[in-house]
C-alpha cells in the first residue's frame, strides 16, 4: 500500500487491521515520515525479529548516500527502489543492513516515455530488462507486466532463469 497523502498512514493501517490483511501488505511511501507513523503504530516484532507489519522507504530517480540511514531512521523494514537507480551495490547494501529489497517500475505512461526519451537502447520492461534487473539480488519487484515475468519463470513461484553467464534462481516475486 503506497501511502501518498498526508496522514494516510493511519487510516491505512487501520483498513488493513480490520480486513486481517496485514500479512498481505507492507506499506511504503516517499514521505518517510508516513513509514514512521506506521512503525510508532505496529512496533510489533516476530520471534525472527523482523517486522510484523512490513515496511519500505521509497526512493525515486535521486538517491542519498545516506538512504540506509534514512530508510533505518524511519522504521523501514525494507528500502524499494526505482528501477534505473537499483545497483548490485546498493541492493548489497541494503542486505546488509538487514533490510529486505525491492525494486519498482513507473506506470505504464512513464515506463513509454523513459524508454522513449531517457533510454533508447532498452526495451519497455521486456525480459532482458527484468534479467538486469533480477542479476543485481534484489527480493522482489512491483512491475506493470507480471505475465511476462511469470511466462519468464515457467508460472512457477520458486524458478531458475538462465542469463548469459549464470542462473538466477528467484524465490520470492510480489
Amino acid at each position: 500500500i503506497e501511502l501518498k497523502g498526508p496522514k494516510t498512514a493511519t487510516p491505512a493501517v487501520e483498513m488493513v487491521d480490520r480486513l486481517d490483511m496485514v500479512n498481505q501488505c507492507e506499506f511504503s511511501s516517499f514521505d518517510h515520515d508516513q513509514i514512521r507513523t506506521v512503525r510508532n503504530l505496529k512496533p510489533d516484532l516476530i520471534d525472527d525479529g523482523t517486522h510484523v507489519y512490513r515496511t519500505g522507504a521509497l526512493f525515486a530517480s535521486h538517491v542519498p548516500d545516506d538512504f540506509i540511514q534514512l530508510a533505518l531512521s524511519a522504521g523501514a523494514s525494507e528500502v524499494h527502489l526505482k528501477y534505473d537507480t537499483c545497483t548490485i551495490d546498493r541492493v548489497r547494501e541494503i542486505h546488509n543492513a538487514g533490510m529486505g529489497s525491492m525494486v519498482w517500475f513507473r506506470g505504464p505512461i512513464g515506463m513509454m516515455r523513459d524508454v522513449e526519451e531517457k533510454y533508447l537502447d532498452v526495451g519497455n520492461e521486456d525480459e532482458r530488462m527484468y534479467l538486469t534487473l533480477l542479476a543485481t539480488g534484489v527480493e522482489s519487484m512491483c512491475i506493470n507486466r507480471p505475465d511476462l515475468l511469470l511466462k519468464m519463470i515457467g508460472g512457477k513461484k520458486d524458478s531458475t532463469i538462465g542469463t548469459d553467464n549464470k542462473l538466477l534462481t528467484i524465490g520470492k516475486i510480489n
